[in-house]
């Protein structure tokens, strides 16, 4: 395997990348399997969410509510492609320790996904609870993930990251308080999702920081924390999923990234299923915010799409969405499938919340095409 110089401080070592998210992105549009799985505990196995069933070393999990199988129909959806997959490798109550011990039964020959081409490598809520002290917590863990990197590496498997999903732990439980004094979030962030931010540096590996994420969610999505969390633990089912909308966001690239005031119109870079580009109107002096739109008189009255976007929302408040044509009564829009009605040059179409939108505009049964954008507020 050949390596590179890397850049970071230490002057280590490490490996060329295998894959990348877009060479996955890139094979899913072609119709390819290319799988991807997600390695961890029971927070990537789905516990907690309904009709959850436990992992077992070398099956194929279909727990329907884990992210990894609403990340499955998500990007299936977005690429129109039923042979991807995204496998499910979570292990309730395991750590890394013990993951290093069983990668050949999980991903060997024999296995159920063998033929799997990046792991994604989460593991460290459990891994606190065996150790007497942050220095041994810590460097037991960052021993353990760097052998699954190396064993990903020598099978010809492209290894990334995902920090640990977020807790509601501020301090031990009561009944643990000696028995396991670093049962706490804080330990989480500070060791081991430390050690894979240091560990994605040093190998130049690509890292999904979900704790970031879900730590996001908890303190400002509207959903209450007993409903996102309510073992103060394990994710439930709209976590999961909000989990999965997430790492789409960085699987996709068309994904528009908001978090605060954003105008998504036909000068966006990542809009698709879009008009012809001569449809096109460039006035020299535009009357509002929009400065390219569609306004065009097309050769019969066929409904058809004229615009579609994925919009990831992180805001920490909820964004109103408004959308903007000219004239057409026709026009109309979906998001995340819901047919809403365009009522004038202007509609304020619902407030949205932290989360994933598909965005889709649509002439309605018209011999105008006509639309000029959305915009976030």
């Amino acid at each position: 395997m050949e390596t590179k110089q890397a850049s970071g401080a230490d002057n280590s070592l490490i490996r060329e990348r295998l894959y990348t998210f877009n060479d996955a992105w890139t094979e899913w549009l072609a119709g390819n399997k290319f799988p991807v799985a997600f390695f961890g505990d029971s927070t990537f196995d789905g516990a907690n969410t309904t009709e959850w069933v436990r992992n077992t070393l070398g099956t194929d999990n279909l727990s329907p509510n884990a992210f990894s199988n609403v990340l499955e129909r998500l990007l299936r959806q977005a690429t129109n492609n039923p042979a991807l997959r995204i496998y499910n490798a979570g292990f309730s109550g395991q750590v890394a320790r013990w993951a290093v011990t069983v990668l050949d039964q999980e991903f060997g020959e024999a296995s159920a996904y063998n033929d799997v081409k990046m792991i994604g490598i989460g593991f460290g809520i459990n891994d606190r609870l065996g150790f007497p002290n942050e220095k041994a917590y810590r460097d037991s863990f960052k021993a353990s993930v760097k052998q699954m990197i190396e064993w990903c590496y020598s099978g010809g498997i492209q290894p990334f990251l995902l920090t640990t999903q977020a807790t509601v732990e501020p301090g031990v439980l009561t009944q643990y308080a000696e028995t396991y004094p670093m049962r706490t979030s804080e330990h989480i962030y500070s060791v081991a999702n430390e050690v894979k931010r240091e560990l994605a540096d040093q190998y130049g590996l690509q890292l999904i920081d979900l704790n970031k994420f879900t730590e996001m969610f908890l303190l400002y999505s509207s959903v209450p924390a007993r409903t996102i969390i309510s073992d103060r633990l394990h994710f439930g089912n709209i976590g999961h999923k909000a989990e999965a909308e997430y790492i789409f966001s960085r699987f996709s690239p068309r994904t528009i990234v908001v978090d605060g005031y954003a105008k998504i119109d036909y000068s966006s870079q990542q809009v698709f299923d879009c008009v012809p580009e001569d449809w096109l109107t460039m006035p020299e002096s535009p009357t509002d915010c929009f400065k390219v739109y569609v306004d065009y008189a097309k050769a019969d009255a066929a409904d058809i799409g004229i615009m579609s976007a994925w919009v990831f929302v992180s805001s920490k408040k909820k964004l109103t969405l408004k959308a903007y044509k000219s004239e057409s009564a026709g026009t109309y829009v979906r998001v995340n499938g819901v047919r809403k009605a365009l009522t004038g040059p202007e509609t304020v179409l619902e407030q949205i919340d932290i989360g994933l939108y598909k965005l889709e505009v649509f002439t309605g049964e018209s011999a105008r095409a006509d639309f000029k954008g959305f915009i976030l507020e």
